[in-house]
């Protein structure tokens, strides 16, 4: 995430500690209540969400939902921002966690729990014990009292992608640790295949790339024992790894000196390595025969859609520093409702979003999106399985066996790493601590005479005088 425009900060800042209480619904031109839900969806995702939104006015004739798209989610972020500083917001929207905590600030959103815990209106204990723990935990991680803010909607994770006609030649088996990935990295070295990637994109070739260097920090750090971020004994944000505890700054300045290693030895390297966003295309180009990315990027790394040399992609879980203590990041955003001076409308929110994350809409996102479902029910069904695997059913209702995607063998992949989801806190300026994770990565590895304690030092001195 970008760092928060800084007019729409003193905006917020203006009302923090006033309350909020003013939404952007009311009536619309046939008296019923308008609930207005802004998003960052585009277009193929919103076509998704108009089919959620109209079996939800069905079932609530007296509700009505206006959609409103900002297209991206820095967009959103800001706009929203600037809304609360006017006075007024959305009845509900898509959030990330750097967000909430932001909103908060402003004394903006509602607690779940007053819904969740109402005994007409809210989810039984069974019903909330269907969704996926980690996606569900990331909704209380905003103070000490786990004051719930958020409940997932769209969700997906790290995987690693790899060329599996080259693991096949060479028999090399799937690396599940970073040493294992290592021993890959050097063997590939000694291949005709890395000779020819190489001739053509000499000093840009590597075994692994890893898309997100922000997501790279935030993984290693929990890899290697260390916290992240978390609230101190006052109920503040600290910032663990970058300085605020020597213990875990040191564990994550070991995981950032070995990957700084493994770079320098032509065995690791990031997006930026190959002087692109993302590595999808470098892999697809032979530069490197491993990669990082999304879940639900999962067909831009399509071998098959190589302009060279097609090949077939293979899917597995993130790489380990301890298998007994797994650390893979979860991606993806919330939903969440703010105070509104009108209770009607503030409950129609309520609804609006217990119905986006109902087995229903869940199911239907599952199936119709690139990603994860979010419950459990949803995951375990007839017709979800069916997807996943390939499955056509016929209109006698018979299976015939069909052929899996990538795309969902990522989902499938990535799911069955969904006991090693972590979460971090987030609480104002902790969007900081992402902003600095990336800097520090971009200086270790590609700062000329950036030294590992020096990169650190300046990312701590940043968060804390900006």
């Amino acid at each position: 995430m970008k760092k928060l425009n800084k007019i729409a900060m003193f905006l917020l800042l203006v009302i923090c500690g006033v309350g909020f209480t003013a939404c952007g619904g009311g009536k619309d031109n046939d008296g019923k209540i308008e609930i207005e839900y802004w998003h960052a969806n585009g277009a193929a995702l919103t076509t998704v969400l108009e089919e959620i939104k109209t079996d939800f006015e069905a079932k609530n004739s007296n509700y009505t939902v206006k959609l409103v798209s900002y297209g991206d989610y820095d967009t959103l972020r800001d706009t929203i921002t600037s809304a609360i500083a006017g006075g007024i917001a959305p009845t509900a929207a898509q959030t990330y966690p750097d967000h909430i905590s932001l909103y908060l600030e402003g004394e903006a959103l509602q607690s779940l729990d007053k819904y969740i815990n109402d005994p007409t209106y809210g989810m039984s204990a069974a019903e909330q014990a269907q969704f996926i723990e980690g996606f569900w935990a990331e909704g209380v991680i905003y103070d000490q009292a786990g004051t719930r803010y958020g409940m997932p909607f769209n969700k997906s994770t790290e995987l690693m992608y790899y060329n599996a006609d080259i693991f096949a030649k060479y028999e090399w088996d799937v690396p599940q640790t970073w040493d294992e990935v290592i021993e890959i990295c050097e063997k590939f070295k000694q291949t005709e295949e890395y000779a020819q990637a190489n001739t053509a994109n000499p000093g840009k070739v590597f075994g692994l790339g890893y898309d997100s260097e922000a997501n790279l920090f935030i993984t290693f750090t929990q890899q290697y024992g260390a916290v992240y971020t978390s609230f101190g004994a006052d109920g503040k944000g600290v910032y663990n790894a970058f300085g605020g505890v020597d213990e875990d700054v040191l564990k994550s300045k070991e995981a950032m000196t070995w990957y700084k290693d493994q770079f320098v030895k032509g065995n690791i390297a990031t997006s930026t390595a190959f002087g692109t966003d993302y590595c999808s295309d470098a892999f697809k180009a032979g530069q490197c025969i491993m990669t990082i990315g999304s879940s639900a990027g999962a067909t831009y790394n399509d071998g098959q859609q190589s302009a060279g040399v097609k090949f077939t992609t293979g899917v597995a879980a993130v790489p380990q520093k301890d298998l007994e203590n797994g650390q893979v990041i979860q991606q993806g955003t919330n939903v969440s409702l703010f105070k509104c001076a009108n209770a009607d409308e503030e409950l129609g929110g309520w609804l609006w979003l217990k119905h986006m994350v109902s087995y229903e809409s869940a199911l239907k996102w599952a199936l119709e999106t690139s990603y994860f479902p979010i419950r459990k029910d949803v995951l375990a069904s007839e017709e979800y399985q069916n997807h996943i695997k390939g499955n056509i059913v016929a209109d006698d209702g018979s299976v015939v066996q069909g052929v899996q995607t990538l795309a969902a063998k990522a989902k499938e992949a990535g799911l069955a790493q969904s006991d090693w989801f972590y979460t971090n806190v987030a609480f104002p300026g902790s969007s900081k601590a992402r902003d600095n994770a990336e800097t520090i990565v971009q200086q270790i590895l590609y700062g000329e005479g950036v030294s590992v304690d020096a990169a650190y030092t300046a990312a701590y001195n940043s968060i804390m005088n900006d």
